[in-house]
């Protein structure tokens, strides 16, 4: 099951909202993939290296055998789920997605992967994964302007991803509620994530604690992972690689 969350303009969160859907997917965690072409944050956010990654399962997948397992590729996060980093780079991280997008190793590494692919530019090479996503979470701002914007992009967004299913994550204060947005966009909002502070400062690395998990934040980010698991899956679950723990 490929899950890819996305935005189409400006830094609406879609790191955070990522990273929280993952650590809080129902039963188990999912596992994070940064697939986004203008480079990964995740590395310098935990301290970690940015190797092994993405780009090493991108040469893996160029160069090297069939892929056996996910457990080469990824690195620990503190909130206790696995990861696959992406390059700080974005040309490193334009060039791996571009080996990746187009054949079926993302979502083969795990039963779950979580694909932050940030913003879902045009020529973006995150475009390849949609056709291929269970679902896709389009996380916006609610001002005006960004739901405009939005709705500029939907029909093509729609078209890509079919046959899976897209919803919208509002971020912060909006003066709308959810259904005019649905009404509007033509597509359900499957959550709204308040501004939290602690919360985010969990999920971007700045703060650690257990106690994240009772956020406001957390509790809407839990609420939007079993959405999206409950959505029906158009096709049958492609065999998946178990992540070596």
């Amino acid at each position: 099951m490929l899950v890819v969350v996305a935005s189409v303009s400006g830094a609406a969160g879609v790191s955070t909202a990522a990273l929280g859907l993952a650590a809080l997917w129902p039963n188990r965690p999912g596992l994070l993939v940064e697939a986004d072409p203008c480079g990964g944050v995740l590395a310098a956010r935990f301290g970690l290296p940015q190797d092994p990654g993405l780009a090493t399962l991108a040469a893996a997948a160029r160069h090297g055998p069939p892929l056996s397992g996910a457990a080469p590729f990824v690195q620990s996060l503190p909130l206790g789920l696995h990861a696959l980093v992406g390059p700080g780079a974005a040309e490193t991280a334009a060039a791996a997605l571009s080996v990746l997008a187009h054949q079926p190793t993302v979502e083969a590494l795990a039963p779950v992967v979580v694909a932050d692919v940030g913003r879902l530019y045009l020529g973006s090479p995150a475009h390849g994964l949609l056709p291929r996503a269970h679902a896709v979470v389009l996380v916006t701002s609610g001002t005006v302007e960004h739901l405009h914007h939005l709705d500029t992009r939907l029909a093509a967004l729609r078209v890509s991803t079919s046959p899976g299913g897209v919803g919208v994550a509002v971020v912060g204060k909006c003066a709308y509620e959810p259904q005019e947005i649905s009404n509007r966009l033509g597509v359900p909002v499957w959550a709204h994530l308040p501004s939290d502070r602690w919360g985010a400062a969990v999920l971007s690395g700045r703060m650690t604690g257990p106690a994240w998990s009772r956020t406001r934040l957390a509790q809407a980010l839990r609420a939007l992972a079993g959405t999206v698991a409950g959505q029906p899956r158009p096709r049958p679950a492609r065999p998946a690689l178990e992540v070596v723990r």
